[in-house]
């Protein structure tokens, strides 16, 4: 990399990449291109607690800390934390990675199963494996709820 600038879009592990990249002799360009934002309905979430509490999830699977954080911060603005906290109690819970375990044991939150590094979708999966929702799978169905999008990062500005 001697000599070489080298973009890095990448925004979590910024500073870890640009020591790498000046430790091989090159210059970082940090330009993140996209932030994780919450994006979030006050009313889609009012009515998909108040639906949960009809119909609990067997498993909720947090996959990102500014998506659980999010959800929280709903649930507490409408008054219904109470009652997603009570649904969490009733199911498994199962994390993705240390970022939504953090936001989940802030509020106390059991942890049933947690994937593994490197935290993706494939160690939530294998975490399933062997349990009674994996050998019941041809009858279950399956729900994905994103509160949250990405769209370009406000970090967007390049620093070296």
């Amino acid at each position: 990399m001697k000599g070489k600038t080298v973009a890095i879009l990448e925004s979590r592990m910024r500073d870890h990449i640009a020591s790498l990249v000046r430790k091989y002799g090159g210059t970082p360009f940090s330009a993140p291109a996209l932030a994780e934002m919450p994006d979030v309905n006050p009313a889609h979430i009012d009515a998909l607690i108040r639906d949960w509490n009809f119909t609990p999830p067997d498993i909720f699977i947090f996959q990102t800390g500014v998506g659980t954080r999010a959800l929280f911060a709903a649930a507490d603005s409408l008054g219904v934390a109470d009652v997603l906290l009570r649904l969490l109690e009733s199911a498994q819970v199962v994390v993705r990675g240390p970022k939504p375990t953090a936001v989940l044991h802030s509020r106390k939150v059991r942890i049933d199963r947690a994937a593994r590094d490197p935290f993706t979708t494939r160690e939530v999966l294998a975490e399933l494996l062997g349990t009674r929702y994996a050998a019941n799978a041809s009858w279950c169905s399956v729900t994905a709820r994103p509160i949250t999008s990405y769209r370009p990062s406000s970090k967007a500005r390049a620093r070296t």
